[in-house]
Parts: C-alpha cells; structure tokens; sequence
C-alpha cells in the first residue's frame, strides 16, 4: 500500500468520523446547517480563482442557479474560432446536500486540462431545501438550454456520488425528450438505487469503507426523495430507461458501501444490451479518484481516454 493512500484514508476516517457517528439528532443538525450554508453563494477555492469564472442561470422554477465555468487562458487560445467545442458538464457529488469542496474543483481542473475541454459546474438545488421533485427539472431545464444553444457539437457528462446519479437521470431526460444526446457519460462511486435494493450487500462493506455510513446514507437519501416513490427514475436512475444511453464508463472502489450500486448499474445496463466500461478499483475507497494518489491519477488517465475517443 503506497504512502498518499494510508494517508487519504486517515485523512478521510479522521473528516468523516463525526459524520459517520452521528446520532439521528446530530444528523438533523447537520441537515439544517446545510440548508443555512446552500443559501450562502458558492466560491471557488482560492487556488483555482484563476481558473473558473462564475456565470447565472434562471430556471423557469424561478430558481437563480449558480453556474462555474472553466476559463484557463491556453484552452481559451485553442478554441479561438472554433465554435463546436466539445464540453464537460460536471455535476458534483455530496450526498445532496452539500455544496461543492476542494476536491471536486481539483478533479474538474485536472479533467480540463488533460481532455481540451470547456467545462461547465451547475450548483443545482439541494436539500433539505429543495428535494429531488424541484432539483431535477432545474437541472433538466439547464441542459434543455445548452442543448437548444447549440454551442457544444459534443457534450460530456461527468459525475461523482449523487451527481453521477443525475447525470444518469439527465441523459434518460435528454433521450426521453429529443434533447442532444450526450456524447459519454463518466461516472464516479455513482448512487444509483435510492431504495437500496442491494442493501445486505452494502452492510457487508461497511467495516471497509472509510468514507460512508450506511444508516446515515440512507436517512439523507430519504429526505432528498421526497414524496416520489423510491424506484421513480429521478430518485434511482438504475430503473430507468437505458435505450439511449451508451458509453457509459463507471468507476468505483472496492472497499466502498456503494460499490453494489455499480454492480447492479452494471448488470442492468447489460440486460438492455448494452456494453460500457465497469473498473473496479481493489481496495479503494468511495470517490477514490478525486485524490491525488496513484490509483486516482490512474482512474483519470482512463477517464480522459474515454472523453476524447
């Protein structure tokens, strides 16, 4: 086991600890401390200043969505001219409740950097605020926009955790109404079945995973639902219709709570007669890839080779 992993999974028991142990009293603290913070405006983190500049979009819910787009100069100086560039839409994980961290921005820069594409990160609503019901067809409107602008010849949807489920659910919209048809879907650790139909196998990996707890995973999951039934599409895209979603590329560890999601992502996306990449990573954690250690460069480096071919 390399040094920048033993370190990373310190890192992470010792950040999540009081989120995995706390009492359902904590956690409803925790909700309403969220719901003050997703009020606040979203920054970029002062390393990354240089690189994002933030832009607005209003839904037809009337909701002000605020929207990062990736501006360094020399990808800047190769698009002069070229209308067609290929995109990343990047919707970014955190349980549904939280805004975007560090390491979402880090993973987005590195992917832009490496790929040659513009990059666009909506901070969609979030709960408890805002549930699944009103944060999905926010969503949806935002992509119906980029898709009748016709700016982008090629969009890439990139996801981690919760937001590598809505980019599952906005590829079906997007073939349910005729939308343009995203060229790839990248999904990372991705939740895919809020009504945890794999939930015996997901307590097994629960002494391994030094990120999730399974009980508060499922609370959350609970109050980002709604009043919509847990095998709706929007609440568990893995029910969904996969008819018009292909390159799909899924990346998850071994050691996390949610890698039964992706094997059951995995087999029905087979059952429709599909074929997409599945790489499970051994002895990794939840969003592995987003951290600078070996394996994640490594997950990267597949990532961008399934971008740009």
């Amino acid at each position: 086991m390399n040094a920048g992993r033993v370190f990373t999974e310190r890192y992470l028991k010792l950040m999540f600890k009081q989120l995995r142990d706390a009492t359902p009293e904590e956690v409803e603290a925790e909700l309403e401390h969220c719901r003050r913070e997703n009020r606040r405006p979203v920054r970029v983190p002062r390393y990354f200043r240089g690189f994002f500049s933030e832009e607005r979009f209003d839904a037809s819910n009337g909701f002000e969505m605020q929207v990062f787009r990736h501006d360094d100069a020399r990808l800047l100086s190769l698009s002069k001219g070229s209308k067609g560039r290929p995109l990343i839409l990047y919707l970014h994980g955190g349980a549904f409740i939280y805004p975007p961290v560090f390491f979402h921005w880090r993973f987005l820069h590195d992917l832009c950097i490496r790929t040659h594409c513009d990059a666009l990160l909506p901070v969609y609503p979030k709960a408890p605020e805002h549930l699944c019901s009103f944060a999905v067809p926010t969503l949806l409107d935002f992509y119906k926009n980029i898709s009748e602008s016709g700016d982008y010849d090629t969009i890439h949807l990139v996801g981690d955790s919760a937001g590598a489920h809505l980019c599952l659910v906005v590829a079906q919209e997007a073939h349910k109404n005729g939308w343009q048809k995203p060229a790839s879907l990248t999904l990372l650790s991705p939740c895919v079945d809020l009504s945890h139909t794999k939930e015996q196998e997901m307590r097994a990996l629960q002494a391994k995973d030094p990120m999730l707890q399974l009980d508060r995973v499922i609370t959350l999951n609970a109050v980002w639902q709604g009043e919509l039934d847990a095998k709706h599409p929007w609440v568990s895209p893995v029910f969904g219709d996969f008819s018009g979603i292909d390159n799909l590329s899924v990346y998850f560890g071994s050691n996390e709570i949610l890698k039964p999601d992706s094997l059951f992502l995995k087999e029905t996306y087979e059952k429709a007669g599909k074929t997409g990449t599945f790489r499970e990573y051994q002895g990794m954690f939840h969003t592995f890839a987003m951290f600078p250690i070996p394996e994640g460069f490594r997950a990267v480096r597949e990532m961008v080779r399934h971008i740009k071919n």
